[in-house]
């Protein structure tokens, strides 16, 4: 049949290029073994007949069955069809010379074959039935049909030149309605009824507070040729677009919603997709509130910054509609073994944004790592993401200040930039300079010739943005812990003096290069190790006398301790010449 189909196509081509032609009658069907045609119109010429072939095979070969000389005659019965399977196609003989003779479609004496139901999907209170063509060229429309509780399957519609039905008088949302198609064709003759379709009818049920979830379930899909694929679950939130919450198995017929908001209107729909084809088919639609206990839903901690007085404080975010038994500060020295700072009932009503500021750290000791936990009133615990404190090292090294910090941590945030602090005499923050996202370390040069200088101290700032969901980020500034620098005095020793009262060089007096120390020591000793002098102040120097008496001329033992602010101890010893 495909065949003939093909070459009446390639000849009605032909026909159609040329001046003219003799159309064939309109093959409509067969019915009972009678063949029923519209008549053509030819007006190329006198009318001679009408030309009936048929063969046993699709293919042929054709040969004439039946010549019919009544133009006015459309029907003709094959007498000894019997049982056989035949087909036919009719051709008009007009006494038109030169015109291309065509020939009408081929159809055989059986019942025409069905078209194929492809889905039957509900649409918010109606059900769209879609379905494929049947091949048999003389099917001319579809029935539609229904099974109705207690009346059995009713039609609905015969449906014409199309292959959509929507049926709005369906109750979907109540139960599997089930639908079958017909094909017929001109004659009246039915195809075979095609395997029914069921909508899928979705029901929910809400679980007790703690749980916050929402059980659905629902019938398969039947008689897709290839099965189910998959199922996906589409949920609306207090009316608004559907989002696809998941994807699951196709022989799934449950699937449980988790982490329901209270007071939020859910509108559940599923829709099955057919395997290896490009079909799908949507349950109802199915809406609920659900009564749950607010978890945390947003625990984010977004900082952990260092006061000035060296208190930490921790920042977080979470849901403000939280429903919270305990929160919980934990701390720890080595990002592990966590322990609780603090544990009680959050003050009530819950703020978005929160802080604590922990007395009792020592952040000059090392970095110091926090988290929170929260208990909500159902007993469920939840912990945040870890933050921690920049830790900052200074050291001094002939004249430049080295500064070292630990990274800023969070893993939600992203470092900007680091900038480096130095602190004035009056306390007062200056900007040393800014480092790149990746810098751990810097200098800073001082000034030795200015007493100030000897010793700095100094701070680092992290600027991190940190992301609270995937659309928020804030920014937030997290402050290290002081360290100071304290470049080493330099200590200058004279190996003379002349004790003679001319004010010059009248006293044995080692020179600091700047500062003050914290701790001073000089002792003078004779060569037998007679302790002969000691001053506590460096600006006390050894006259040349001992009990009170000038000593002679001569060479003389000499030891020096000094211990600068920053602990770091000088000691020198050697001989000094006393001169007369």
């Amino acid at each position: 049949m495909k065949q003939l189909a093909l070459t009446l196509g390639l000849t009605l081509s032909l026909g159609w290029a040329l001046s003219g032609q003799v159309a064939p009658p309109t093959f409509l069907c067969v019915a009972n073994d009678t063949l029923v045609w519209e008549l053509p119109v030819n007006n190329c010429g006198p009318f001679n007949a009408y030309v009936v072939y048929a063969s046993q095979q699709p293919g042929g070969p054709y040969a004439v069955l039946a010549t019919i000389t009544n133009p006015a005659q459309n029907r003709y019965f094959h007498q000894d069809a019997g049982m056989s399977a035949w087909y036919y196609y009719l051709e008009s003989d007009f006494d038109c010379p030169g015109e291309p003779v065509l020939q009408s479609d081929t159809l055989d004496n059986l019942i025409p074959e069905p078209g194929l139901l492809e889905a039957v999907s509900v649409s918010g209170g109606n059900v769209e039935v879609s379905w494929t063509p049947s091949p048999s060229p003389e099917v001319v429309a579809y029935i539609i049909s229904r099974n109705v509780p207690g009346q059995g399957t009713t039609i609905l519609d015969t449906v014409f030149g199309g292959t959509f039905f929507l049926d709005g008088q369906a109750s979907p949302g109540e139960r599997s309605e089930t639908y079958f198609l017909e094909a017929i064709d001109a004659c009246g003759n039915k195809s075979l009824v095609a395997a029914p379709h069921n909508t899928i009818l979705l029901s929910s049920e809400a679980s007790d507070p703690c749980e916050r979830s929402i059980s659905l379930s629902w019938n398969l899909y039947q008689n897709w040729p290839g099965g189910i694929a998959s199922h996906e679950i589409w949920v609306s939130r207090n009316g608004a677009a559907p989002e696809r919450a998941a994807t699951i198995d196709g022989n799934a017929t449950s699937y449980l919603f988790q982490n329901a908001d209270d007071g939020v209107e859910y509108c559940f729909t599923v829709r099955a997709l057919q395997r290896d084809a490009e079909v799908s088919a949507a349950s109802n639609e199915v809406c609920l509130s659900v009564d749950v206990v607010q978890a945390v839903r947003t625990l984010a901690a977004t900082n952990a910054t260092i006061s000035d007085g060296g208190a930490v404080r921790l920042d977080w975010i979470w849901n403000a509609n939280a429903e919270l038994a305990e929160v919980a500060i934990l701390r720890s020295a080595n990002n592990s073994n966590f322990e609780v700072v603090e544990s009680s009932a959050p003050q009530q009503p819950l703020m978005a944004g929160n802080s604590y500021t922990d007395n009792q750290a020592n952040p000059d000791a090392g970095v110091l790592y926090y988290q929170l936990r929260t208990k909500d009133n159902c007993g469920d615990e939840v912990s945040s993401n870890v933050v921690a404190t920049i830790h900052l090292r200074a050291s001094a090294q002939s004249g430049v200040n080295s500064l070292r910090w630990t990274p800023y941590l969070n893993a939600l945030g992203t470092v900007q930039e680091y900038s480096l602090y130095r602190l004035g005499s009056g306390g007062a923050p200056g900007l040393v300079n800014t480092f790149g996202p990746n810098a751990l370390q810097g200098s800073d040069e001082v000034d030795l010739a200015d007493s100030s200088q000897i010793r700095a101290c100094y701070y680092v700032e992290a600027r991190a943005l940190v992301a609270t969901s995937d659309t928020t980020q804030v920014e937030v500034v997290s402050r290290s812990n002081t360290a100071c620098a304290e470049q080493e005095a330099k200590i200058f020793i004279p190996n003379a003096f002349s004790p003679n009262d001319d004010g010059r060089n009248d006293a044995f007096l080692p020179y600091l290069q700047f500062g003050a120390p914290a701790d001073y020591l000089l002792v003078i000793y004779d060569r037998w190790g007679n302790q002969l002098f000691s001053s506590k102040d460096i600006s006390i120097g050894w006259d040349g006398k001992a009990r009170g008496e000038r000593v002679p001329v001569g060479l003389y033992a000499y030891y020096i301790r000094i211990e600068q602010a920053n602990g770091a101890v000088i000691e020198e010893s050697g001989e000094v010449s006393l001169l007369r």
